[in-house]
């Protein structure tokens, strides 16, 4: 597997590889991560790297279930909308970061939000990798969105493909 050395930018791979080639190049390029994945929030994988086709569509059902109980989490304080952006697991074995990829937080409306997950080992310095993500998310924010299911501008070839780019 080869890792891109030279700087990514969301229009530097065509569009329909999808977003893994992103990920991928992520993961092999922040010290610690080991895996990363893109879900709507509904769970549907849209991208993956370094997972197998099995482990990516449980994380994403897991990782979108995490995202919603943490948005939920303003609701007990009286808040009306959740500002929520990350959450990090700290297990013995692995460190799980689930950050909110909203497009909405981005200007964007009509769109449905993703969600980005992050596994990294358990030694890893949890604020490096974090500072990452939010590059990440900031740099190809009008890619991290999916569009709702049903909407009449999408179609099945761009399945992984959040909006066109502005």
């Amino acid at each position: 597997m080869t890792t891109r050395m030279t700087p990514i930018t969301a229009g530097s791979t065509p569009a329909d590889e999808g977003l893994s080639w992103l990920l991928d190049e992520f993961v092999g390029r922040v010290i610690g991560v080991t895996a990363a994945l893109l879900v709507s929030r509904d769970g549907l994988k849209t991208a993956a790297a370094r997972l197998a086709d099995d482990q990516a569509d449980k994380a994403a059902a897991w990782v979108a279930s995490l995202h919603s109980l943490a948005r939920s989490a303003g609701a007990i304080s009286g808040l009306k909308t959740s500002g929520f952006r990350q959450a990090v697991i700290e297990d013995d074995g692995v460190l799980v970061f689930v950050v909110s990829a909203d497009y909405e937080r981005h200007g964007g409306t009509g769109l449905v939000g993703s969600v980005l997950g992050v596994l990294a080992r358990p030694d890893s310095d949890p604020g490096v990798i974090g500072h990452e993500i939010g590059l990440l998310v900031g740099s190809v924010a009008d890619h991290l969105a999916t569009r709702p299911r049903g909407d009449a501008h999408s179609s099945p070839s761009s399945g992984t493909r959040g909006c066109e780019a502005r």
